[in-house]
């Protein structure tokens, strides 16, 4: 059983040996970090900016945690704008717990989160045109690809372009 459990500063260790265990796989996807990041204090620093970010309700940093309490993935809703009620969500899931639905998960979760919490109507994702995982995850979840971004972000020193995808939570709501 797999969990979505807020960030905590606890999570510290666990969340510096996950990030450094899937390094090369995440980066694979995603621009890479700064190699600050993963350090002690950097992962620290990490944890106490999403928290403060957290706390100014800019964002909710979430975990995947197993029942062994391992960290499997992450999940988050960020640039949350209450005026707009809009939010974007992000997800990245340990190369050793792919294809486990987790990320279809998380999403769902977060989606509860994103209307029940914090009343916002809409979420945004990116997915890279080739990340077809992600692409079926957003789909699954009730996202729309509303767009294409090309040259929207540097991975491994590859330019990569996306898709845009949207989910309408008040439409959604009344569907599910």
């Amino acid at each position: 059983m797999v969990t979505l459990q807020l960030l905590k500063t606890e999570d510290a260790a666990a969340l510096l040996e996950f990030e450094l265990v899937n390094q090369e796989w995440f980066e694979s996807f995603v621009e890479a970090r700064d190699e600050d990041f993963f350090s002690e204090e950097g992962i620290k620093d990490h944890i106490d900016f999403y928290l403060s970010e957290y706390d100014k309700d800019r964002i909710y940093p979430m975990i995947l945690k197993n029942a062994q309490g391992t960290i499997c993935g992450r999940a988050n809703l960020y640039n949350i704008n209450r005026e707009k009620e809009s939010g974007f969500i992000g997800y990245r899931i340990g190369e050793e717990f792919i294809s486990q639905g987790l990320a279809t998960y998380a999403t769902k979760e977060l989606i509860d989160v994103a209307r029940d919490t914090l009343a916002l109507s809409q979420l945004i994702a990116t997915a890279a045109t080739d990340n077809l995982a992600s692409q079926r995850v957003l789909s699954k979840n009730g996202f729309k690809q509303v767009g294409f971004k090309p040259e929207f972000t540097i991975v491994d020193g590859e330019i990569i372009d996306c898709y845009e995808y949207r989910c309408v939570i008040k439409q959604l709501s009344t569907v599910i």
